[in-house]
């Protein structure tokens, strides 16, 4: 049976603050308006936030106009974004036991293939959780492949989002599709764009996760 997972695996009230404390002790003169680009809430709920901050004692203001606002991080401000630090990584160890659970075959197939090189198609949840299960295992996630644009470029957990075609001409042990909703989809257009060495996931009746290759029309370069 699956545990419950933390308040930080889905946007929380706890991890605005987490992160909104953290910028702050980095950069005491950071400006609403960039700590509402950095944690992806609006300037209205950032303004909250510090205000709450600030009347708990967790901050201080210093500056007359908002050009020459600074926040100093109080004594109970640090004591707070460190209780919430170690929350959050508790949390984030909770996930990642159980995803090494989940995916232990895939990563047994990956080992027995000595793959050290792979890309995964797909820039969502599946695949930033299966990124961070790799990179943990030292496994080179070369990057990302995705077809949404607004995506290309941008990166998750410190690697690039690519488009398809970028790809093709390159060298790598493996595409895994990081997807379950959208997998058949995903091999047609790899397959069609030239990619090879494909691999989708398959879920046991246990809730396991497996890898299966994915037979294009020049068949596996495996065989």
């Amino acid at each position: 049976m699956y545990q419950e997972l933390g308040s930080f695996f889905n946007p929380s009230p706890e991890t605005r603050e987490l992160n909104i404390l953290q910028a702050i002790a980095e950069n005491p003169s950071i400006s609403q308006e960039r700590l509402s680009r950095e944690i992806g809430i609006v300037p209205s709920m950032v303004h909250r936030y510090l205000s709450d901050f600030e009347r708990t004692g967790l901050i201080a203001k210093i500056g007359e106009n908002r050009r020459s606002m600074s926040y100093i991080l109080l004594d109970e401000g640090r004591v707070r974004l460190q209780y919430l630090t170690v929350a959050y990584l508790a949390d984030v160890a909770k996930i990642y036991a159980q995803s090494r659970s989940v995916f232990g075959e895939v990563l047994d197939f990956i080992s027995a293939r000595d793959f050290e090189k792979v890309y995964l198609y797909g820039a969502g949840i599946v695949g930033k959780m299966v990124s961070t299960i790799l990179l943990y295992e030292r496994i080179d996630v070369l990057g990302f492949i995705d077809d949404a644009d607004f995506k290309k470029g941008t990166q998750v957990n410190g690697i690039v989002v690519l488009e398809p075609e970028r790809v093709a001409g390159n060298e790598y042990d493996a595409v895994i599709v990081a997807s379950f909703a959208h997998s058949a989809s995903i091999l047609s257009k790899a397959e069609a764009i030239g990619l090879k060495k494909l691999y989708s996931f398959e879920i046991s009746s246990k809730g396991r996760v497996s890898l299966k290759e994915h037979k294009t029309n020049g068949g596996s370069e495996n065989d």
